[in-house]
């Protein structure tokens, strides 16, 4: 079992607006939660959450699959794969058929100067530029002299004439074809070789141009072009058909999907509960609807033993202010019955049944013990037990709670309250239900 899984005690804290909700599965299982006594603030708040999370997921799922339904049947009937891209223009590979212009920049260039594979310029977009290269048959070693650092930053392209010297995409990927060999002189630092340079009208690489393909997946290719002259600088990029109708289709809906589900999950839909299995002796918690990481099992459990324990505690409550009003402090006292169950590892505080208008609920206690076919205890019976177990049971204290005197318990013969005090940091100005971010999950 992943240890940080483990919940915090006690498991469900059951306020005075909160019901039990028990239901018994065919299996013999049953199942306990919580659920709000009529429409509270904190259902109607539930409720809201969860239709505007809802809303926020479906309707934008609904409409970006329609939109790629709708892309994908025009792309079919249309001859031309690219008249959704600007300007149409494309370029036609075998292995991954036609890829598309999608972006295309000239920037102008000023004071281009060559020299033996090295070359320079200034532009308004990037300033002062210096590049070395050196070419190996097609591939062309393309770096950037750095002079801050005094280094060079390389990448490798393929030159290209008018004809393209492979039809195979992956023949330009960086990641395909295209060695990553470069020339020696790579790591030496630029500052110790001396260059003399002159100008030119004339392009490092005359009419060709250099290409790099990112081509890591089928229909998510790109290919980048770019072109040197003594006039201006081109960058072009060009893209698979269906990757560009994938982008206008799903993007615009992703980040309120994103809101949606993170509405959803802080809406408190995801309540905790607690599965009792007699058959096996085991209690499992888990959340209505969570991943396996929120589950965790009890094993060995004594179900003709569970431990009743008045308890009571205070919790601080802090509020921010702002600037116009200074921060705040309040404090709020609750007092209940802890539950708790005796297992293989020890004990541990399953609910916390806040009172009622200052009286015990002991209405929900009977339904718990007929809801799992047992015998309610009486209130001076055996199964009321002071709230502080001794070291030797492992008893998890619930949170906000710290330990009693050893001496407190043993002069209680009876109910014994134990009232203690604690900070939380609180938003909402209302306590919340413990428990860490794996209990979340």
């Amino acid at each position: 079992m992943i240890p940080f899984t483990k919940p915090a005690s006690p498991v469900i804290w059951v306020r005075p607006y909160h019901q039990l909700s028990i239901d018994s599965s065919g299996d013999g299982k049953v199942i306990v939660k919580k659920a709000s006594d009529g429409f509270s603030i904190e259902t109607m708040g539930r409720f809201l959450g969860v239709a505007v999370a809802l809303c926020l997921i479906v309707v934008p799922l609904i409409l970006a699959g329609w939109n790629v339904l709708e892309n994908t049947l025009n792309s079919d009937q249309e001859t031309d794969p690219c008249s959704s891209f600007n300007g149409g223009e494309s370029i036609e590979f075998d292995d991954v058929g036609f890829l598309c212009l999608d972006y295309d920049e000239r920037i102008p260039v000023r004071d281009f100067e060559t020299a033996e594979e090295h070359f320079k310029f200034e532009s308004d977009w990037a300033g002062f530029q210096e590049y070395r290269w050196a070419q190996t048959g097609d591939v062309v070693t393309l770096c950037y002299v750095d002079s801050y650092y005094d280094e060079y930053s390389c990448e490798n392209l393929i030159r290209v004439q008018d004809s393209l010297p492979n039809q195979n995409l992956s023949y330009y990927s960086m990641y395909g074809g295209m060695t990553q060999d470069m020339p020696s002189w790579v790591n030496d630092r630029p500052s110790s070789v001396d260059v003399e340079y002159a100008s030119s009208t004339v392009g490092p690489f005359g009419a060709d141009r250099l290409m790099k393909s990112i081509d890591d997946g089928s229909g998510w290719d790109q290919l980048e072009v770019r072109s040197f002259s003594a006039n201006s600088f081109e960058i072009s990029n060009y893209y698979a058909a269906m990757e560009r109708g994938m982008f206008e289709s799903i993007l615009p809906y992703v980040l309120p999907i994103i809101i949606g589900m993170v509405i959803l999950l802080r809406s408190g839909v995801r309540v905790p509960l607690l599965e009792f299995d007699q058959q096996h002796s085991k209690i499992q918690r888990r959340l209505n609807i969570g991943t396996p990481l929120s589950k965790y099992d009890w094993t060995g459990v004594d179900f003709h033993n569970f431990i009743l324990a008045h308890h009571s505690f205070t919790v601080t409550h802090h509020h921010a202010g702002d600037e116009h009003t200074s921060s705040s402090t309040s404090y709020t006292h609750h007092t209940g019955v802890n539950l708790s169950c005796t297992y293989d590892g020890g004990s541990h505080v399953l609910l916390f049944i806040e009172n009622k208008e200052g009286q015990e609920r002991r209405d929900l206690i009977d339904q718990f013990y007929k809801g799992l076919d047992l015998q309610p205890p009486s209130q001076d019976g055996p199964n009321f037990t002071p709230t502080e177990p001794s070291a030797q049971q492992g008893m998890i204290l619930p949170p906000l709670v710290t330990s009693a005197p050893s001496g407190q318990a043993e002069e209680t013969s009876s109910l014994a309250e134990d009232t203690t005090s604690s900070e939380v940091q609180e938003e909402a100005g209302e306590a919340q239900d413990p428990g860490g971010f794996w209990d979340q999950v």
